[in-house]
């Protein structure tokens, strides 16, 4: 839109003007937002590495009360008891859901797990090591879950603060520069008919008053 398409009228100078007072309003509005999300962002990515921090830390211990357990009763025994252990009893449940923030959906995933989850081999020619790494593993998809949940947050904030930027810099240097520049020229032209109005006038007042004196 520009100015050789809106007619100089004292109507589209208040429509331009309420136009502007719109997009003005819009852009403190995503700016307001952006800020918001932008702190999201921050706590998102904390989260994030925490809990790959975590998941890392416990993965380590996990090998290690694996390797401990295979130094105890021997990586073939143990082999033979995972080989045995009912695979079904123990596929990683997770469930997806969605949450809001500032209008950007975002993952919240929980593993779902019951409360008295055990080991389903016997506990003859297996050892302590072996259970506690059964209980690390397990902890791994609860952690899993908890960096899934971040990573995709983190990930969904960040795509709508480019949009959200986008559309700011698009307010900032294109629309409210743009209506601003509509608003002054049609002002321009409105004072320019208004003073030619003016002179207009004042002439037939001068041609009236003159006539007056000359029949009189």
């Amino acid at each position: 839109m520009s100015l050789e398409n809106v007619s100089p009228t004292r109507i589209n100078l208040i429509k331009t003007k309420k136009t502007l007072n719109l997009a003005e309003s819009g852009r403190a509005v995503l700016e307001r937002k952006r800020d918001i999300l932008l702190r999201e962002l921050r706590d998102s990515i904390y989260e994030s590495q925490k809990a790959r921090d975590a998941l890392q830390e416990l993965l380590l211990k996990a090998y290690q009360s694996l390797k401990e357990a295979n130094m105890t009763s021997g990586s073939e025994t143990n082999a033979n008891i995972a080989s045995g252990t009912c695979a079904s009893c123990f596929e990683a449940a997770f469930l997806l859901d969605f949450r809001s923030i500032m209008g950007v959906p975002v993952p919240d995933v929980k593993f779902q797990s019951a409360p008295d989850t055990k080991p389903d081999y016997g506990f003859a020619n297996t050892s302590v090591e072996l259970d506690q790494a059964f209980k690390h593993f397990h902890k791994v998809l609860d952690l899993l879950a908890e960096l899934a949940a971040a990573e995709g947050t983190t990930f969904q904030i960040a795509n709508d603060i480019r949009r959200t930027q986008r559309r700011v810099n698009a307010l900032n240097h294109v629309l409210i520069p743009m209506y601003r520049n509509m608003v002054k020229q049609i002002a321009l032209v409105l004072e320019e008919k208004d003073r030619e109005e003016f002179v207009r006038t004042k002439r037939i007042k001068h041609m009236i008053r003159g006539k007056a004196e000359i029949e009189s």
